[in-house]
């Protein structure tokens, strides 16, 4: 499996200049941090072999009633559309009922792992993409039946991240929408420090600087961040994919079995470059807020690192001038972490041919171009396919634009354990900012600890 990489000259031609004002504002995000994974059983026998595709013809309608699941993650937004579109497919479908359920999302794995082993459960369920290893591995999924979803129109109509969901030669997921991340920043703390709010950082030393000059402190303590890190949140991303390959490294290798954040100057440079935000530059402390997004929203922090999906919050919650800029440039290159939420069918609905055949026809409508026009405005997540990213409602967004722009330099990381491998970065720089390791070792034991798992996890393909 390729690394996945966003360039691609078609995306680019969508993009416009951010002068004009929204025409449909996201109005809300998904969950504070939707890139932490609960921790998942993948120790749990499989259901069925999901492996082996499946037999029946999904595109003929069910003949009889059926009945299918379909879950996700509770957040009231998600919750409220998903709701519509099941009752626009139902009507489009009357021999098919679909039954939402959402659950916390700190309990959303547990519940997986003990329903589909028991055959009990969701039919269509909606996944982070990092998690799909363990989904895969444990038996939770089945592949997507070829004839219905050809992997050379998936590659064609869809924005290439997704092709991380493609295990083994199958695809195992789609997505109705997928994110990247930009910078957040606090337009009145930039007029305010003397800086051209219209005219934002363009490289990562610029906004260095910028971050400098809005820094407060006030009798020796910190009381606004010029910008505030926060590894719990996106900046692990940051450092993987945006850092490391701005200093000239390489994340991971091709083939996702050896991780390479610490075998070239760039990748050390990186990871230095991000601590010396606390420790030279002196722009960010861990105890400004409860965390990045908190800080922001209290003006406590100038700038921060999010994805598209916080355009919502920001909009209900922020009392400040605020906009958004592309991600910087680094030293060697521009690059951008992406992401998605994804729907699979389990091994479950593969069993019995009606529900499998209802799952599909239910999958398909939930990734459709009609479905994806609806969804960004009312959740803030970009459209997953190529042709729906043309629309001059999101092309001419100002807000959306600047994530629109590093679309084609975005990569999707490929995780084993996406909660293991982001605590493992944020043990190392706590490690060095709270208790002054040497910056090269704390690195070095994070990589030895994310390796380990991904040894375990091809050890046991």
């Amino acid at each position: 499996m390729k690394r996945i990489t966003l360039l691609t000259l078609f995306v680019l031609t969508l993009l416009v200049a951010a002068c004009a004002a929204p025409t449909a504002a996201p109005t809300q995000a998904p969950a504070a941090n939707p890139t932490q994974a609960p921790a998942a059983n993948p120790t749990q026998a499989p259901a069925a072999n999901p492996t082996q595709a499946p037999a029946a013809n999904p595109t003929q309608a069910p003949a009889e009633k059926v009945e299918i699941e379909y879950w996700q993650y509770f957040y009231e937004s998600k919750k409220n559309l998903v709701d519509e579109l099941i009752t626009e497919f139902e009507k489009q479908n009357p021999n098919i009922t679909v039954v939402q359920t959402t659950f916390p999302y700190e309990q959303y794995n547990d519940k997986v792992a003990a329903s589909v082993p028991a055959g009990r459960g969701p039919d269509v369920i909606n996944l982070y993409y990092g998690w799909l290893p363990r989904y895969i591995n444990s038996g939770y999924l089945a592949p997507l039946p070829e004839a219905d979803f050809p992997a050379a129109e998936i590659e064609k109509d869809f924005v290439p991240m997704v092709q991380i969901a493609k295990v083994d030669g199958k695809y195992y997921a789609l997505p109705t929408a997928v994110r990247n991340l930009a910078v957040f920043y606090n337009k009145d703390l930039y007029t305010a420090a003397g800086l051209d709010p219209a005219n934002p950082p363009k490289t990562f030393e610029e906004l260095a600087a910028a971050a400098q000059k809005m820094t407060k402190v006030e009798n020796g303590k910190m009381t606004v961040a010029g910008w505030r890190i926060d590894l719990s949140n996106q900046d692990h991303n940051l450092f993987r994919e945006i850092l490391i390959r701005g200093y000239g490294g390489t994340p991971q290798s091709e083939d996702h079995k050896k991780i390479l954040w610490n075998t070239t100057p760039g990748g050390y440079d990186a990871w230095q470059f991000l601590v010396d935000l606390t420790t030279k530059y002196k722009v960010s402390e861990p105890t400004i807020g409860q965390d990045g997004p908190t800080a922001w929203l209290a003006q406590q922090a100038a700038m921060m690192v999010s994805g598209s999906f916080y355009l919502g919050t920001a909009k209900s919650k922020a009392t400040f001038n605020y906009g958004v800029f592309p991600m910087p440039a680094g030293p060697k290159a521009t690059a951008n972490f992406g992401s998605f939420w994804t729907h699979g069918i389990t091994t479950k609905a593969a069993q019995d041919p009606a529900k499998l055949a209802a799952s599909v026809k239910f999958l398909k409508f939930l990734t459709s171009a009609e479905v994806m026009k609806k969804w960004t405005p009312a959740i803030g997540e970009l459209p997953a396919r190529v042709e729906v990213l043309q629309d001059p409602t999101f092309t001419s967004d100002p807000l959306l634009a600047p994530f629109l722009k590093t679309l084609p330099v975005s990569y999707a990381t490929f995780f084993v354990d996406e909660a293991a491998d982001r605590t493992a970065l944020m043990n190392a720089y706590d490690s060095v900012i709270l208790k002054g390791a040497d910056p090269k070792q704390a690195l070095d034991e994070a990589v030895a600890t994310v390796q380990k798992l991904f040894d375990e996890y091809w050890a046991s393909k």
